[in-house]
């Protein structure tokens, strides 16, 4: 019997570069110290130091026996899992998909293996997030008639936004700025994109898309009651970072500043 291969992995960081690593710990008996994205890693002496190229077909063939083997809603988990902005996500994952293989359906309800809970948690938190943003992104209309929506989330779910938005948005053009890990889904009606796309990008908003965001955020204020404002738990249903990109908070926040100018004006002509 062949001795296991202790090794750091690295990987090219794409959700079939980690089912390519999946499918060289079976087939290839090694047991990883540690699994990063190649620019996430950091050389080690101790260990031998191994990148495992990305291969779609061990990648279909892991991803399809997670299915079978385990079950569909396990192969949710584990990619909702995988989007998860936690870096130390892989090994936690290899060992359930390892647990998975050997029990079959009854992953999930092992919750006394820490990994289960762990993978659960993080699975559900970005299934959350991702949820929370197809309501809560704002779309603007550009002047080539494009709309576009900035997000920074702290998960990697633009794959999830995209899923939704193809559906609920077709055969209009848009695009899904990712402000957080740079990158943008665009849409042109028909097929869809994602690209790596620079933080700062400058779009030029249609002529009348400052009007309708008045309209907006002033239809949003009405619908309010302010007897009624519960502060606890609006930030439970619509997360602070969230607010940033809003229409209604951003115009919201304009008026303010215009309102505090205007008065700090009126004080100074007093005196």
């Amino acid at each position: 019997m062949s001795t296991p291969l202790v090794i750091a992995v690295t990987f090219d960081g794409s959700f079939d570069g980690f089912m390519s690593v999946v499918y060289a710990c079976y087939y290839e008996k090694i047991v990883p110290i540690s699994i990063l994205p190649e620019n996430q890693a950091q050389l080690t002496l101790t260990f031998e130091s191994r990148h495992i190229e990305t291969n779609p077909t061990h990648a279909a063939k892991v991803f399809s026996a997670i299915r079978e083997k385990i079950s569909w809603e396990a192969a949710e988990t584990i990619y909702l899992a995988f989007l998860s902005y936690e870096e130390d996500r892989f090994l936690p994952l290899l060992e359930y998909i390892k647990f998975g293989f050997s029990i079959g359906h009854m992953v999930e309800s092992h919750h006394q293996k820490d990994f289960v809970r762990h993978i659960r948690k993080i699975s559900r938190h970005v299934g959350r997030e991702a949820h929370l943003l197809r309501g809560f992104c704002r779309f603007a209309e550009t002047k080539q008639g494009i709309f576009y929506c900035k997000v920074t989330p702290k998960n990697n779910v633009i794959t999830l936004l995209t899923d939704h938005f193809t559906q609920r948005l077709h055969g209009q053009s848009w695009i899904i700025h990712d402000q957080t890990y740079n990158q943008a889904a665009i849409y042109n009606g028909e097929s869809l994109i994602i690209t790596p796309a620079p933080k700062d990008a400058k779009i030029e908003l249609a002529e009348n898309e400052q009007e309708i965001q008045e309209q907006w955020t002033t239809f949003f204020n009405a619908l309010s009651i302010k007897a009624r404002t519960n502060p606890k738990l609006q930030r439970q249903l619509l997360p602070l970072y969230f607010r940033s990109n809003m229409t209604e908070f951003i115009v919201n926040e304009e008026r303010k500043r215009k309102d505090f100018g205007t008065h700090s004006q009126s004080l100074e002509t007093r005196h």
